[in-house]
Order: C-alpha cells, then sequence, then structure tokens
C-alpha cells in the first residue's frame, strides 16, 4: 500500500511553466483587447458629448434671437466655429436685449477632436429661428462635423432652424400658408 500512495503522488504535478506563460499570453490578450474597447468606448462618448455640448449652443443662440426678435444680423445669437479647436456663443445672457461678449468654448484636451472647416464659420438666427447668412438671407448651413480617430458626429441644422445630430432633418416646415377652409355635411345648421 505504501508503494501505491508513492506513485499516486509522483503522478500528481500541477501546471508546467508553459502551461502558466500561455494562460498568462491569454489573459493579456484578452485584457488588451478590453482595454482597447474601452478606450473607443471613451473616446465615442467624448465625441458624442461635445456634438451634443455644440447642439445645446445652437438652440441657444436660435432661442435667444426668437426671444429678442432680432432684425439686424448685428443683434442675432450665433455659433461661431473659430478653427478646428475652437468656437465662440454670442448670446444675451443677462437679458438686457444687447449681446453679451462671446463665450470661447474648446472641445476636450487630449481626446483629439476637431471641427470641419472651412474657418470661420458662423451660425446665426433671424427673429423666426431661421438661420440667416450675413446679408439677413435665409440659407441652410453646411453640416458641421466634430471627428477624432474612432468616428465622426454629424450636426445637421435646416434653414427652418431644425437641428439632429447624425440624422436626416425633415423637411421644412411650411409657414405662413393659408389654412384650408373648412367642410361641413350638407344638413348642418350654423347659427
Amino acid at each position: 500500500m505504501n508503494n501505491l500512495s508513492i506513485s499516486l503522488t509522483r503522478k500528481e504535478k500541477g501546471f508546467s511553466v508553459i502551461e502558466l506563460l500561455i494562460i498568462v499570453a491569454m489573459v493579456g490578450v484578452v485584457s488588451g483587447y478590453a482595454l482597447l474597447q474601452i478606450a473607443q468606448a471613451r473616446q465615442s462618448i467624448s465625441r458624442v458629448n461635445a456634438a451634443h455640448e455644440f447642439l445645446r449652443y445652437i438652440e441657444k443662440a436660435r432661442l435667444d434671437s426668437v426671444r429678442r426678435h432680432v432684425i439686424q444680423p448685428i443683434q442675432m445669437g450665433q455659433v461661431t466655429i473659430i478653427n478646428s479647436n475652437f468656437y465662440t456663443v454670442t448670446l444675451d445672457t443677462d437679458g438686457n436685449g444687447i449681446l453679451d461678449d462671446p463665450r470661447v468654448i474648446t472641445l476636450p484636451a487630449n481626446s483629439g477632436l476637431s471641427f470641419n472647416g472651412p474657418f470661420p464659420r458662423t451660425i446665426m438666427f433671424n427673429w423666426r429661428g431661421r438661420t440667416v447668412d450675413a446679408t439677413n438671407n435665409v440659407a441652410t448651413p453646411a453640416p458641421v462635423t466634430i471627428s477624432n480617430s474612432y468616428g465622426s458626429s454629424t450636426i445637421n441644422i435646416s434653414s427652418a432652424g431644425q437641428t439632429g445630430v447624425d440624422m436626416p432633418l425633415t423637411a421644412d416646415p411650411v409657414s405662413n400658408s393659408t389654412a384650408p377652409a373648412g367642410s361641413f355635411r350638407g344638413k348642418t345648421q350654423i347659427n
């Protein structure tokens, strides 16, 4: 019986060095892939957040122009893309009827985010909330793209002031149209 127990313990070895190295390599590959996916997700979230922040400022500029019922382009709420990393927002934030000094906003540092050109590019809104050019003519701005090495987000702005991120906009709504006349049944009496 003593010989039997000795032979069993000699057969029970454990892991060899090669098996341990294979397991460590597999864990390293899986961990590396997971870290890469996390880094990509962070960059994508950073890009989407920057696009939504830009979109919120566009909406604020539009609402500011509508609220103040501005006529001249120099009075209009506006967002100007200065270069690939900076943009300004010009609004009447204190409610005195006069535009405040432009607020400079920077895309998040170390994110690799940038705007597409040309620069500078200004988006402004008239008293009806429509996008206009510097001569106060209704115009549809070119889409604004914020991109990094992991992808891009496109902000669309229609001439009616509709906005959206990474989606086509619906047709501009009809305005100033005459409502159709009501139709009545033949036996309807109007008093």
